[in-house]
C-alpha cells in the first residue's frame, strides 16, 4: 500500500468553458484575452462587438490619448501574471457596489476569484492553454471561409478583392465532394459540399480540407493573388503545429510566422473600417502562441 498524490497542472476546454472556470469575462469583453492585457475596440460609427487589432493607431478612441497603445507588438504583448490576476480578482470582489464591481470587472476582464486559485499546482493563466481545435478549426478557418464568401458578420469586402465569386465557391464545393472518391480513408473522412454544408463540417473535416484540399482548390481562384499567397503560409504553420515533435528552429518559425501572418492580415485592410474585424475575430496572436 502507498499513498499516491495527483497534481492538477493543466485545464482544458473550449473558450467559454475555460472562461467560466477562470471567472473571466471572455472574448466579448473589453479586456478579452486570458493570456495578455490587450483591449478591445468597437467599430467606429456603430456596433457593440469589440475587436482586438494590433494596429489601432487610426481609431478615434486611441488618437489623442496620451497613454493609449497605438500598435501592439505581437511578439511582445503585455502578458498577464498569476499574482496580478489574483490581486485583480480580489480588487473586483472588494468593490463597494455592484456598479463599481462591474466597472472593475470590465477594466480587468476578471469577474472575481476562481476556486481554482486554491489549487497551488495551477498557475494562472499558464495552466489554461487555448484548445487548438476550437481556436483554429472551429474559429479561425471557419471565419476565413465566411470572409471569403461574404458571410462574415454582415461586413462587406472593404478595400480588398478577397471575396470568391459564388460560382467559384460552388465549384470548389463540388470538387471537395469529388475528391472523396479518390482519397484513401486513412487520410480523413469523406467531405460534403463545403459550399452548401459548411455549418455541418466537423473540426476534423475542416482540418483535412485546410491542410490538403484548400491549397489546391483555392489556387488561382482569388481575384488578387496575394490572398492565396497569404493563406499558404498559414497552412505551413498549422502543419508544423500538428507535428509529433517540434524543433527549436520550428518554434522560432512559428513565433515569427504567426506574427507576420497577423500583421500581413491587418495590412491588407480587408475592411474599410480601420481594420477592426480580423478573421481571428476576438482571438489574438497571444492565444495561438500560448
Amino acid at each position: 500500500m502507498f499513498r499516491m498524490h495527483a497534481y492538477l497542472i493543466r485545464m482544458f476546454g473550449d473558450i467559454p468553458a475555460v472562461t467560466m472556470i477562470m471567472r473571466m469575462i471572455g472574448h466579448n469583453g473589453y479586456s478579452p484575452c486570458r493570456m495578455c492585457k490587450i483591449t478591445g475596440l468597437r467599430v467606429p460609427g456603430g456596433g457593440t462587438t469589440l475587436y482586438v487589432p494590433l494596429n489601432r493607431s487610426s481609431h478615434p478612441s486611441v488618437q489623442g490619448v496620451v497613454d493609449a497603445i497605438e500598435i501592439y507588438n505581437p511578439k511582445n504583448l503585455p502578458l498577464r501574471t498569476h499574482d496580478e490576476m489574483y490581486e485583480q480578482a480580489k480588487f473586483v470582489e472588494e468593490a463597494s457596489s455592484e456598479a463599481e464591481a462591474n466597472r472593475r470587472s470590465r477594466d480587468t476582464g476578471i469577474k472575481g476569484s476562481s476556486v481554482l486559485y486554491h489549487i497551488h499546482s495551477l498557475k494562472f493563466p499558464d495552466s489554461f492553454p487555448y484548445n487548438f481545435m476550437h481556436l483554429i478549426w472551429e474559429n479561425l478557418i471557419k471565419n476565413l471561409i465566411k470572409l471569403w464568401t461574404a458571410d462574415f458578420k454582415g461586413m462587406d469586402s472593404g478595400t480588398g478583392s478577397y471575396e470568391l465569386q459564388k460560382s467559384v465557391w460552388e465549384a470548389i464545393g463540388e470538387a471537395t465532394v469529388s475528391a472523396g472518391s479518390t482519397m484513401p480513408s486513412i487520410y480523413g473522412p469523406r467531405l460534403p459540399d463545403i459550399s452548401k454544408d459548411g455549418a455541418y463540417l466537423s473540426a476534423e473535416m475542416i482540418s483535412f480540407w485546410t491542410l490538403y484540399l484548400g491549397p489546391i482548390l483555392l489556387h488561382s481562384k482569388f481575384a488578387d493573388q496575394r490572398y492565396y499567397d497569404h493563406f499558404i503560409p498559414l497552412v505551413r504553420l498549422l502543419n508544423i503545429c500538428l507535428q509529433f515533435e517540434i524543433s527549436n528552429d520550428e518554434v522560432d518559425q512559428l513565433e515569427n510566422g504567426f506574427a507576420t501572418w497577423v500583421n500581413d492580415y491587418e495590412d491588407f485592410q480587408y475592411f474599410e473600417r480601420a481594420v477592426l474585424c480580423g478573421a481571428i475575430g476576438p482571438f489574438l496572436w497571444s492565444d495561438i502562441v500560448e
